[in-house]
């Protein structure tokens, strides 16, 4: 068993990342009326994928098919998304209706305001250091998720609930992507 450098800081970390996590899946849940993948789905359809074939949308949340299937139905009865025939015909696209584009952005700012909570009081200076620490926390975990991705590991991709403008993707400063472009020397899936 090896030992940490930083016990206590590996320990502040562990239980400030689980309850960020459960108190954001929680506000995704309430907001959009979801649970589970369906919350990940609406963000990552209103974000990224736009009209996604049922496949990719598989492959972002770590589903298979037939569980990206059953989502999908869920999200059409729910009247949030609806398929439709893709360019070649073999593949189903899915896209958010209208209804389901307000109940991203109304999940997603359930999510962001659970993340202000914990960011509100912190100064100038110190949101600047925590970000750029931040940064390199997540290139670095990045980094070792696309290592498994290329040894065959399946996994939701990182960003499946980012909020690409607020992380810096368009101008290139998304660390995850700066990373996963890095280790691949290719397009950024992280």
């Amino acid at each position: 068993m090896s030992t940490s450098a930083h016990p206590r800081l590996d320990n502040l970390l562990a239980a400030l990342s689980l309850n960020l996590a459960e108190e954001s899946q929680a506000a995704l849940e309430r907001a959009s009326g979801l649970t589970g993948s369906a919350t990940a789905a609406l963000l990552a359809l209103e974000e990224f994928l736009g009209d996604a074939h049922v496949g990719r949308l598989a492959d972002v949340l770590g589903l298979t098919h037939s569980g990206a299937v059953r989502l999908v139905s869920q999200l059409e009865r729910s009247g949030l998304a609806e398929r439709r025939s893709g360019a070649d015909r073999r593949r189903v696209e899915v896209r958010l209706t209208a209804a389901g584009r307000r109940r991203a952005a109304a999940a997603r700012a359930a999510r962001d305001k659970v993340v202000r909570q914990a960011t509100g009081d912190l100064s100038d200076g110190d949101a600047e250091t925590l970000e750029g620490l931040l940064e390199r926390l997540v290139a670095a975990r990045v980094a070792v998720r696309v290592e498994r991705r290329r040894a065959g590991e399946a996994g939701a991709w990182w960003c499946r609930t980012c909020d690409f403008a607020a992380c810096g993707r368009p101008e290139g400063r998304c660390p995850a992507q700066v990373a996963a472009a890095r280790v691949t020397s290719g397009p950024a899936r992280g």
